[in-house]
């Protein structure tokens, strides 16, 4: 029933111009609240966190619907990143991974704890190997392959920014 308040709640306000409940707050370990396609183009990213991404089977690529609700959605991840271009500063390639030194020492995690992250436009982001980041852009379901492994998430990266305890506002 509260899947259902919610998405009351976003299309109403959508239809009367009322400001939308933040999602971006919501436990993703619980159920996802339903996401219109409107709410998900206004530009108001939803939080994700590893577990949720955990629950892919990267085997069958089978998906549980929470996690299908932000395939294609804006979202913010925190994680650290392992670079794919040879650099130890700036990026705009890398693999974001949940914890420090993932994907350097072997064996990596699996795919369902990597994202491949490309910046939009080739934008380079400063890094720290030992910082973790909050990375916005438009998460997708798909496999690819990295030299430190396979990944099951693709994202096209549009800002980051230093990681705090709480989701930055």
């Amino acid at each position: 029933m509260k899947i259902w308040h919610t998405a009351v709640i976003v299309l109403v306000g959508l239809v009367y111009g009322v400001p939308a409940p933040n999602l971006s707050r919501v436990s993703l370990s619980q159920p996802l609240p339903v996401i219109s396609p409107a709410y998900a183009e206004a530009g108001t990213p939803v939080a994700v966190d590893w577990q949720t991404l955990r629950q892919l089977n990267y085997r069958t690529g089978k998906a549980p619907a929470n996690l299908k609700a932000i395939d294609g959605v804006l979202v913010r991840i925190p994680g650290f990143i392992v670079p794919l271009e040879d650099s130890d500063t700036s990026v705009s390639e890398f693999l974001l991974v949940p914890y420090f030194g993932a994907c350097i020492h072997v064996p990596p995690p699996p795919p369902n704890q990597i994202v491949h992250v490309r910046m939009e436009r080739g934008k380079k982001v400063q890094f720290d190997f030992w910082q973790p980041l909050w990375i916005q852009g438009r998460l997708k379901i798909a496999k690819t392959e990295s030299p430190y492994g396979m990944t099951s998430y693709q994202m096209t990266g549009q800002l980051t920014q230093p990681y705090e305890d709480e989701e930055p506002q």
